[in-house]
């Protein structure tokens, strides 16, 4: 459809428009509820995001233990219910016309918002190998500091020669009995200080040139790896898999916005959580960030809400 057709109503138009449903897209949206605001938040899969598929969460505050998807549905359940709605569909590109932001999704639904606010997060590369997803959440984890709790005094196999896997698997190291490193290259492609950091742990090793071939079970649980190494196939016993081997941004749907995108797919806030287009937020994830964690996303996913509040206060008198 020409954007010239485009007509915001009070039908198709937001206050606050969220794209993404993971735990900062669902706190922007019960924050701007709570401001009295029209929201929604568009989401193409489960709602919830990444944080559904970890098996146990013990370091939320003010929950002693929970499931991913337990706190996943509390978090979408406590959006619905103070007003948020909840859009499905998947967005193919944004625009600006006039006051407005547009959204463009892929079944030809258009949405306007006063303030965007982007939340689509990343997603994990998988080894895409038997077993991988038949024993996610049974001892296949792409978060160490969600799942490493559950490695006391196991064995660990960490897939990855990346600095995201080098960090992690010295962090697996202070819990786990011996952690194992499988790295596809024949060095660690990690800063210095990571791999210095790594190769001075006692109970990490790292085996070089060598691939992922399968992940067995018992049915219930991971019991070993299957690893390719100068064609020759082993097996390892082990108890948890970790699997670090990069990541894909969720904002190829961007490509026409200029100057808030990097080459890597990050998308540039200010600490307001601001793009360099007024009235256009990032959080979570998809931003830059020393650290990603279910709580550093809820914090994004606060100021973001709090500063397209004090926008539209200022913009829409």
């Amino acid at each position: 459809m020409a954007l010239e057709t485009l007509t915001a109503s009070d039908a198709n138009t937001y206050d606050i428009l969220i794209i993404g449903g993971g735990p900062a897209g669902l706190t922007a949206a019960i924050y701007g509820c709570k401001a009295n605001l029209k929201v929604g938040f568009i989401e193409s899969d489960v709602p919830g995001g990444k944080i559904v598929n970890i098996q146990n969460i013990t370091n939320y505050p003010g929950i002693k233990s929970i499931s991913g998807a337990d706190l996943a549905l509390n978090m979408y359940t406590q959006a619905t219910e103070s007003g948020a709605a909840y859009l499905y569909g998947k967005v193919t590109g944004i625009v600006q016309k006039n006051n407005y932001h547009v959204a463009f999704l892929e079944n030809g639904v258009n949405y306007f918002a006063k303030t965007l606010i982007i939340a689509t997060g990343t997603t994990e590369i998988k080894l895409n190998v038997p077993g991988e997803d038949e024993y996610k959440n049974k001892g296949v984890s792409y978060c160490a500091i969600c799942d490493g709790t559950l490695t006391k005094d196991k064995n660990v196999v960490v897939f990855g020669g990346n600095d995201t896997a080098i960090k992690d698997a010295v962090y697996l190291s202070g819990i786990a009995k011996q952690v194992h490193v499988i790295c596809k290259e024949n060095e660690l492609n990690g800063e210095q200080p990571s791999i210095d950091a790594l190769r001075k742990t006692k109970n990490i090793d790292v085996i070089y040139n060598a691939s992922c071939n399968a992940i067995k079970g018992n049915g219930h649980n991971v019991t070993s790896v299957v690893i390719n190494n100068a064609n020759k196939l082993s097996e390892i016993p082990t108890d948890y898999v970790f699997v670090f081997i990069g990541s894909h941004t969720g904002s190829d749907f961007l490509s026409n916005v200029n100057n808030i995108v990097t080459t890597d797919g990050i998308i540039i806030t200010d600490q307001q959580k601001q793009t360099k287009i007024k009235g256009l937020f990032a959080v979570g994830d998809i931003t830059r960030g020393i650290y990603r964690q279910i709580t550093t996303a809820t914090s994004d996913g606060a100021i973001a809400a709090l500063s397209a509040i004090k926008y539209i206060k200022e913009q829409y008198k």
